[in-house]
């Protein structure tokens, strides 16, 4: 057998040593390498195993150059994809790094695979930017350009260098090189004709995210000129979102003086007054709205602006019906420019006093993007019965439009607050199915109908009289007529409108937006929408089939790896195990759960909301109740695994809510506490003989006579249970009261509690040894015979009178 084992052994070493040399030969290293490395677990002290290993390592670098040489030679896709791949599978040694670099800077840009191969050698190997960063001081100039002609990836990986303190010998020298890379970025975007300006502006708001303390005093008001420029609506998308970034950190780092470079460049192209410069200083106005809203809303409430706006716009509106272009780009930069100020209470004021008939003839007048721009900012100035008309147009809109439709779903996002404009969308089945198709297939649109659908679904918050009282009392104060709640937003009008939007399948698209988005608002939003949907327990089953559960616990983990510390991760997190605590009340466990979705995740992400701050009126105690409710149900399937895990992470907070204040949650959790009792764990925790056993025990015992029937159901199924082992009955017996109140069970008014009290009591007499002995005899004591025929006289269920008789005849034996 032994020599059979070691021949096997040998054939497959042999085999290992082939199949990396073949796979060497054809440079695939990182395959060679790992039938090397099994080679070398089969046999460690192996000669040719190690020979093969040593070689691979000092040839596969070798390899690498030498395809590139046969790259830049050849100028075959075949040789640069071979090149390529060779580069990422193994780092280059030192010496080696500076004949690379050498070989890429001669490249011929226009080979197509000289991009990803001078970013993949500088971005995966140390020595590469070492020696990079030692030619900033030669040419930085020269250096800049070649790379920056040669692609996007080259460019980012040689500005990162800037940003590696390991690739520099000294402080002074990586600071020196940022500053140039910076300065260098903010010539080329100056530089007429420049090709892929958004290159350049991505390394600036890299520096300026970075390095600002090293670069701030390089910035200027040139600076913020170039920057800014590349706000125009005119440009490209992509240049202008990088552009948004660097302007917002210019902002931050130069303060006031900032603010001031700012206020100066929009100014000055409005004192123009030509088109293209009204275009760009509207373009920068609306861009940095959000950013620093106090300083626009100065701006834009200067004297005479908000005024001679829509004049002069009426005046280059005969232009835009022609279709003269920079009319239309004008207009256009206009509507964008009051969408962004609607953000401040004063300007939207002035807009509605001086555009809205501007705005509400060209909700008539135009079509696309400038109907839906016009139409979404009276929906922001906007509210009551002058929103009628206006949901109708962006109604049609988001339905019939195209590039225009995102601009339509946002002023859907504000208008839906109204509740009569929710019963107006939900009633719009074309309108309802087109916005959950925008959101799974529309990334633009995501966050606008989010809103949408948070809007429908957000129930009225829950208060208490309290709350309700010093509500009327701040109005009284205020003398102001308490507000009256509408009826279109009572549960019923929402719950409806929660199962029009279940039907039309937002569930699936829910999770498409998960998948496309990593915002943390819209994540909370879509949370936030699954926990109202969850609300109606007759929704819960079709939820659980479309995956609602596991899109919870996949927001859940996503968040648990990200920062917690933050109050809308925290907020998030809850949201997200309150909503799963709803769905898991209602379904069946066994048929949610596999090797592949563990309820073992279900169950550690409800844990949580049993810790309560406290119970006092005011707090919101549904989570942890709904949490209790769904960990019942956890608890009910066969895995004894999760009973246990349940015990052994909250057994303290389970223990201290069997003393609960509110009585839903106590009862709860002595549902919960009957269906760990199948465990061992838990057993223990009231049969060990301890203080603390016995503690529990007294706690239990009392429970099976409180007032609440479900709560002595729950305690009397535990007891039933617990007393199966003969250690919870000695634990009984040394209660003074243990007997009389299982017999007390047997003579409550229900049958349910009776039977439970008949199991108990059967279960105490029938263990084994000394211990029935003794339980007969104090059951006997306590007149048990009588106890029990008068319990089978108020039973009606013939089940229950069985196990009553057979206990009594044990009894009487």
């Amino acid at each position: 057998m032994f020599t059979a084992t070691m021949a096997t052994t040998q054939d497959r070493l042999k085999d290992l040593l082939a199949k990396s040399a073949e796979l060497a030969r054809n440079d695939e290293l990182q395959k060679a390498a790992d039938a090397l490395k099994e080679a070398s677990h089969l046999d460690p002290d192996n000669d040719e195993v190690r020979t093969a290993i040593r070689k691979l390592s000092s040839d596969g670098s070798g390899i690498a150059v030498d395809l590139i040489r046969k790259y830049l030679h050849s100028k075959q896709a075949d040789d640069g994809e071979r090149a390529l791949r060779a580069v990422r599978q193994k780092p280059l040694p030192g010496y080696m790094a500076s004949d690379v670099v050498n070989l890429m800077l001669k490249a011929d840009d226009s080979l197509k695979l000289c991009d990803p191969l001078t970013s993949t050698i500088l971005t995966q190997n140390t020595h590469a930017r070492k020696d990079m960063a030692t030619r900033f001081t030669e040419n930085v100039i020269d250096l800049f350009e070649q790379l920056y002609n040669r692609g996007d990836d080259s460019f980012a990986a040689f500005a990162g260098i800037s940003l590696d303190e390991k690739a520099w010998e000294s402080q002074e020298q990586q600071q020196k090189a940022q500053v140039d890379i910076f300065q260098l970025s903010v010539a080329k975007l100056i530089e007429a004709g420049t090709e892929k300006p958004e290159r350049a502006m991505r390394a600036i708001s890299r520096q300026l995210a970075t390095s600002s303390q090293n670069v701030k005093d390089a910035i200027d008001e040139d600076v913020f000129e170039v920057v800014l420029e590349c706000l125009d609506i005119r440009l490209p998308p992509s240049l202008r979102s990088q552009s948004i970034l660097a302007t917002s950190k210019l902002l931050e780092i130069k303060g006031e003086t900032g603010e001031g470079y700012l206020s100066s460049f929009i100014t000055s192209r409005v004192a123009k007054q030509t088109s293209d410069e009204l275009v760009l200083a509207f373009s920068v106005a609306a861009a940095v709205f959000p950013i620093v809203p106090v300083t626009m809303a100065k701006l834009f409430m200067t004297d005479g602006f908000v005024q001679q706006l829509v004049p002069n716009l009426e005046r280059n509106s005969t232009a835009v019906a022609e279709g003269k272009l920079k009319s239309q780009r004008l207009e256009y930069a206009a509507l964008e420019l009051l969408n962004a100020a609607c953000v401040d209470k004063n300007c939207r004021e002035a807009i509605d006093r001086y555009c809205s008939s501007w705005l509400s003839d060209l909700t008539e007048d135009r079509q696309g993007t400038h109907k839906a721009l016009s139409a979404l900012v009276l929906a922001k100035i906007h509210t009551g019965s002058e929103l009628d008309g206006i949901v109708v147009k962006l109604s049609t809109l988001v339905i019939e439009g195209s590039k225009e439709r995102d601009q339509a779903i946002e002023g859907l996002a504000f208008t839906s607050l109204q509740p009569k404009v929710k019963e107006e969308i939900i009633k719009n089945a074309e309108l309802v199915k087109t916005l959950i198709e925008a959101a799974s297939d529309r990334p633009s649109a995501i966050f606008g109908c989010l809103t949408v659908f948070f809007n429908l679904t957000a129930y009225r918050p829950v208060i208490t009289e309290e709350q309700k009282k010093m509500s009327q009392l701040k109005a009284y104060a205020a003398s102001q007529k308490p507000k009256e709640a509408d009826p279109l937003d009572d549960d019923t009008y929402v719950t409806s409108r929660c199962r029009t939007l279940l039907d039309a399948n937002i569930i699936p698209a829910l999770v498409t937006c998960c998948k496309q988005s990593t915002s943390t608002t819209s994540i909370a939003m879509v949370v936030q929408t699954l926990l109202a949907l969850a609300k109606e327990q007759k929704h819960r089953s079709k939820m659980s089939q479309q995956s609602a559960i596991r899109l919870l616990l996949q927001i859940k983990d996503r968040i648990t790896k990200t920062d917690k510390s933050t109050s809308d991760a925290a907020a998030i997190e809850r949201d997200a195990s309150h909503a799963l605590a709803r769905l898991l009340i209602s379904v069946n466990p066994a048929h949610v759960f596999s090797g592949g979705l563990p309820a073992s995740s279900a169950v550690s992400a409800l844990l949580p909301l049993l810790s309560t701050e406290s119970e006092s009126d005011t707090r919101d105690l549904l989570p942890t109740f709904e949490a209790l409710l769904g960990l019942t149900n956890l608890a009910s399937m066969e895995d004894n695994s999760i009973r246990d895990l349940v015990i052994r992470s909250a057994w303290t907070r389970i223990e201290d809510l069997m003393l609960a204040l509110n009585a839903l949650v106590q009862r709860a959790n002595v549902e919960l506490l009957c269906n760990l009792m199948a465990s061992p764990s838990c057993v223990s925790k009231f049969a060990d003989g301890s203080k603390d056993a016995k503690r529990r025990m007294q706690v239990l015992l009392a429970l099976a006579d409180a007032h609440d029937l479900p709560t002595r159901r729950a305690a009397g199924g535990a007891l039933a249970m617990l007393t199966e082992w003969d250690a919870a009955v000695t634990a009984i017996l040394d209660k003074d009261r243990g007997v009389k109140l299982l017999l007390g069970m047997c003579g409550d008014d229900t049958d349910e509690v009776r039977h439970r009290g008949f199991v108990c009591v059967g279960n105490v007499i029938s263990a084994p040894g000394e211990v029935g002995k003794r339980a007969m005899e104090a059951v006997k004591a306590d007149a048990g015979a009588e106890a029990l025929k008068d319990a089978l006289r108020k039973s009606r269920d013939p089940e229950v009178l069985a196990v009553g008789v057979e206990v009594l005849k044990k009894l009487n034996e």
